[in-house]
């Protein structure tokens, strides 16, 4: 059974894929400034299907964002954005490194995400990018830890990455994200530096299904909040919906200050 199921989930996915890159072409809109981007309901779908081929679960507490507004959702896995695209219409900020990525990265692309380069002095460059797609009354998810982790720990947030929302005058909405499997800590789903895209995909694919809870947390309003106290209460909501009653408790919930 379960090299039945290896079988059918990795047919499935490449034709997936391959339907993707037939499909994005012709569902390409134009959205302010002349961009061309994919449709959004159709990017949510190709994100609920792949969630379905991967046998990944959902459970979502809290009401979904409305727009505009910026989403800070704790960093397990590259899931996170299929999970977080399924369930709304966002674009992503992401590390430059996943444009790169053959096919995945040309996808990302069309469907809004922008990229960010470290360390090349492009932050306001970043700010201004986020911005822009705020006041396009935009939904734009960040990872504001900057790296993903086991899921057992929140990072301090990169609180410059608020100063667009701040600027712009529009809500954080902090988003929780927690893996398990049956209510235990889920080894598998987290995709760290200590292995690859294709072993973590790999673990994924053999096994039966990958549960996913979801909280959308009450939005926090900007109003003489400075970067680094927003980040800090964004961080706080994420720690604190993820350490409620029947909820998988993190390991360490040290409150760190945040970077930036």
């Amino acid at each position: 059974m379960p090299a039945i199921r290896l079988t059918t989930r990795v047919l499935l996915l490449a034709v997936h894929v391959l339907l993707g890159l037939i499909l994005t072409p012709l569902v390409l809109t134009r959205h302010a400034g002349g961009v061309l981007r994919t449709e959004p309901h159709v990017t949510s779908w190709w994100h609920n299907r792949l969630a379905d081929i991967l046998g990944v679960r959902v459970t979502v507490a809290g009401l979904r964002p409305t727009r505009p507004a910026l989403l800070a959702s704790n960093h397990v896995s590259w899931l996170d954005i299929v999970v977080l695209g399924g369930l709304t219409h966002t674009d992503f900020l992401s590390k430059y490194e996943v444009r790169r990525w053959p096919v995945i990265g040309w996808l990302a692309a069309c469907s809004g995400t922008l990229f960010i380069r470290r360390g090349n002095g492009e932050a306001g460059t970043v700010t201004e990018q986020i911005a822009r797609r705020l006041r396009e009354d935009g939904l734009l998810t960040l990872f504001p830890e900057g790296t993903t982790t086991d899921g057992r720990e929140v990072r301090a947030f990169f609180s410059r990455l608020f100063s667009a929302a701040i600027d712009t005058g529009t809500d954080v909405v902090p988003v929780a994200l927690r893996y398990h499997i049956g209510g235990e800590f889920d080894p598998v789903a987290p995709y760290t530096d200590r292995q690859t895209l294709a072993e973590n995909l790999g673990g994924l694919l053999r096994r039966e299904h990958t549960e996913v809870h979801v909280v959308f947390g009450e939005p926090i309003s900007l109003r003489e909040h400075r970067r680094r106290e927003v980040a800090e209460l964004a961080r706080s909501a994420i720690v604190e919906a993820l350490n409620s009653p029947g909820q998988v408790p993190l390991a360490r919930r040290a409150v760190a200050a945040a970077a930036g």
